[in-house]
């Protein structure tokens, strides 16, 4: 009997990502599961479309990359060690792999905060439930293999080898791989240009964990510098950050006349999520996805609260805020924003915006995402989860140790300047105020 063809998809990243229907068509299943298939209604950068036009590729596109470098990572292994230690963390790894993502909400991680979840516990969930179907298939393949997937996704779990964890989830892993290249193509920004093939088949296994060989070094520099850059130029760029925060205020002014016992219109499903409180279903929770947000935001745009419907208009009809830097906070060891705060609000409500919390909205990053690779410093606390380490010769070392045009953006920097969302039309007079300002020391 003829053997059955691999079943092709056609990927603009990789051109032609395949699954072998004879060895892995449970794989197949998986991905047809309602779960999985969820994806498709999920942005995989939330609002960065308003920003990139482009930018409206989906999760489970990226979970497919995840899926195809993991077979490329796992074909690497097989060639370099014995086939039978990889083949028995071969499903796991695939499993994990299409499901690492399968918890995301509406908007992927932009929306956490306003549903107030994490998406990691919620992937991690939907595997153990025995009610889904991504379940019932891993449970066919092995009993075991819904455990040891919720046990790589989730990120504190050390019951895997390190190597394995690794491969899904660490400074230089299969998942980062796809996103920084693809977010990279559908933007258009360009900067995911690295030879990711040279890393792929150039690492190893050492004392467990992950290393890589010295003739990836220039790759990984390459790698590093497009995390840098798409940090720096798509995932903060300051016109996205200004929607998500638009979009974050609404759902905090929703939740406050909730819980004020004022009418917000909920759409039941909403309703329900809300309602439950730490008893959120798989299944209310799997009911929630970006066209259910969309409608509920559509239904706010003629609701009483004046603030709650402008912010709905806004969102919807891409009418942005202004963004203002805040200036030097006074005392600075303390770092008191207060009394440009208390200032900004005053000439806010003297240009008729009484509403703070959804007329001003405060974007406070964390330094982490300014520089998003930062080492750990101590050779003998490093691991693949904090660092990314090349053989030399007397062992293995991290990257920026042998690459001094590395440092400055692998350490550890300062607090990213606080920036405000304003009306347009207010912009001027709080550019003037910041103008004159002098922080108290």
């Amino acid at each position: 009997m003829a053997a059955k063809p691999a079943k092709i998809f056609r990927d603009p990243l990789y051109n032609y990502i395949s699954i072998d229907r004879e060895h892995d068509a449970w794989l197949l299943e998986l991905l047809d599961t309602p779960q999985v298939q969820r994806l498709r209604r999920i942005h995989q950068l939330g609002v960065s479309s308003f920003t990139y036009p482009g930018a409206d590729h989906s999760r489970l596109a990226h979970t497919l990359g995840v899926v195809h470098l993991m077979q490329q990572a796992l074909g690497h292994l097989e060639r370099v060690y014995k086939k039978q230690e990889i083949d028995q963390a071969r499903a796991a790894l695939l499993a994990a792999a299409m499901l690492h993502d399968v918890g995301h909400g509406p908007f992927s991680h932009l929306f956490e905060p306003c549903l107030g979840i994490d998406h990691e516990i919620w992937s991690k969930k939907i595997v153990m439930d025995r009610d889904t179907e991504v379940h019932k298939v891993l449970s066919r393949v092995d009993q075991y293999l819904p455990n040891k997937v919720a046990d790589l996704i989730e990120k504190e779990n050390n019951q895997h080898p390190a190597w394995q964890k690794a491969l899904l989830s660490s400074q230089l892993d299969m998942d980062r791989l796809d996103y920084l290249r693809r977010d990279s193509l559908f933007t258009g920004a360009g900067y995911g240009h690295f030879d990711f093939y040279r890393i792929l088949n150039s690492f190893e296994i050492d004392h467990d964990d992950l290393i890589w060989s010295e003739k990836s070094t220039l790759a990984i520099e390459e790698y590093i510098f497009s995390r840098y850059y798409m940090y720096q130029n798509v995932y903060l760029h300051k016109t996205t950050r200004g929607f998500e925060k638009m979009l974050e205020a609404m759902w905090r002014r929703a939740k406050t006349l909730r819980e004020n016992g004022k009418e917000t219109n909920l759409l039941p499903v909403l309703h329900d999520f809300w309602s439950a409180g730490d008893g959120v279903t798989v299944r209310q929770y799997g009911q929630i996805e970006e066209f259910t947000v969309l409608q509920q935001i559509q239904q706010w745009t003629n609701h009483d609260d004046k603030p709650l419907a402008d912010l709905a208009r806004r969102f919807l009809e891409r009418n942005r805020y202004a963004a203002i830097e805040a200036p030097a906070p006074d005392m600075p060891l303390a770092g008191s924003y207060a009394r440009w705060e208390s200032e900004l609000h005053n000439k806010l409500k003297d240009n008729g915006y009484p509403c703070f919390e959804t007329h001003c909205l405060c974007d406070a990053l964390n330094a982490k995402y300014t520089q998003p690779y930062f080492p750990e410093k101590e050779n003998a606390q490093q691991s693949s989860r904090n660092a990314i380490r090349v053989r030399a010769a007397d062992g293995p070392v991290e990257i920026s140790t042998i690459l001094e045009r590395l440092r400055p953006v692998t350490k550890r920097g300062t607090a990213a300047p606080r920036r405000y969302y304003i009306p347009c039309d207010v912009r001027a007079k709080a550019q003037a105020l910041k103008d004159q300002w002098s922080p108290e020391v």
